[in-house]
């Protein structure tokens, strides 16, 4: 496996892949390539003191407990970390091209100064320009065509334009629940998702006169281009919480508020769950402390021990 290409890859744990990857820098140290990271020679040996004999220590983010059985200084710690960030647990991943598709908007969103609303409309980017071709239409009714011909472009025509009108149909119902989404969810738009209301499917569909079913076919893998970036149709359902005003707030409002709050916290002091719980409370939202623990999960957001910077 120390053969292997690119360094990481075949080994049996994220420990000896970390260790084999710092190994090949210093083998390559001084050739020019195309991949290489360019590294001090004190980083990578305090980068494989770490994973060589701190690696458990390393993980539970332990780094003066490291300082001081190592013999290293927090500054040097922090140097072999820097480095350690820029390597992969997943080193294959190297060789499939992972760029992110562009997402196409299926909707637009824009502001009426003057009317002081918003309204949507369809960009109709993914679907071809579909129609009937007349010359098939006209040798349907054309009796000098033979009877089985005929019937046979009969049918398939009548097929296409139920396809045709099927298509139409369904955008009709997506523009319908955009505009109705427009309506229940005007605070997002004006504000950001902290503003954003709990908002099930059953409202809307009871709104239009449709079906839970066909509004969740209708929002989903389906994108919004709005003042506020490209947003998922689907984000705007969700359920909610109940603020100490009795107003509600959504359940992605609030995973914005908590990331809000991770993000201005004081890295060298982060907050606990039960810290975030009171902020949140002083904010009018009172949720449990084990709510706060599952939507920082959600956010990808580590605990407060995890995200301490020394």
């Amino acid at each position: 496996q120390l053969l292997l290409e690119p360094a990481g890859v075949g080994a049996r744990d994220a420990r000896e892949c970390l260790l084999l990857q710092i190994d090949a820098l210093g083998d390559r140290q001084g050739e020019d390539r195309d991949d290489q990271i360019s590294v001090g020679t004190e980083a990578l040996a305090v980068a494989r003191k770490l994973v060589g004999e701190y690696f458990e220590e390393l993980m539970k983010n332990r780094l003066p407990k490291v300082a001081a059985r190592s013999g290293l200084d927090l500054d040097q710690i922090n140097s072999g970390l820097e480095l350690l960030r820029r390597l992969s647990l997943s080193p294959a991943r190297r060789l499939v091209d992972e760029s992110p598709e562009a997402v196409v908007p299926d909707g637009i969103v824009e502001y009426d100064e003057e009317e002081d609303r918003y309204f949507a409309y369809l960009t109709d980017g993914r679907l071809p320009d579909v129609r009937i071709n007349q010359e098939y239409a006209k040798m349907s009714a054309d009796k000098g065509v033979p009877t089985n011909d005929r019937t046979f472009l009969k049918k398939n025509l009548s097929n296409a334009q139920w396809l045709m009108d099927a298509v139409a149909q369904r955008q009709h119902t997506l523009l319908r629940v955009i505009n109705a989404v427009l309506d229940e969810q005007r605070e997002f738009f004006d504000y950001g998702p902290e503003a954003l209301k709990p908002l099930p499917m059953k409202t809307i569909a009871d709104r239009l006169g449709i079906h839970v079913a066909t509004v969740s076919r209708a929002v989903s893998e389906k994108y919004l281009m709005t003042p506020r970036g490209i947003v998922p149709l689907r984000s705007f359902f969700s359920g909610g919480l109940s603020t100490d005003s009795g107003e509600d707030v959504s359940s992605n409002a609030v995973k914005a508020t908590i990331g809000e709050i991770i993000e201005g916290e004081d890295k060298a002091k982060p907050l606990s769950d039960e810290a975030i719980v009171k902020e949140l409370k002083e904010r009018g939202i009172e949720i449990a402390r084990r709510t706060v623990a599952k939507y920082r999960d959600q956010l990808g957001l580590p605990t407060a021990r995890m995200r301490k910077q020394f």
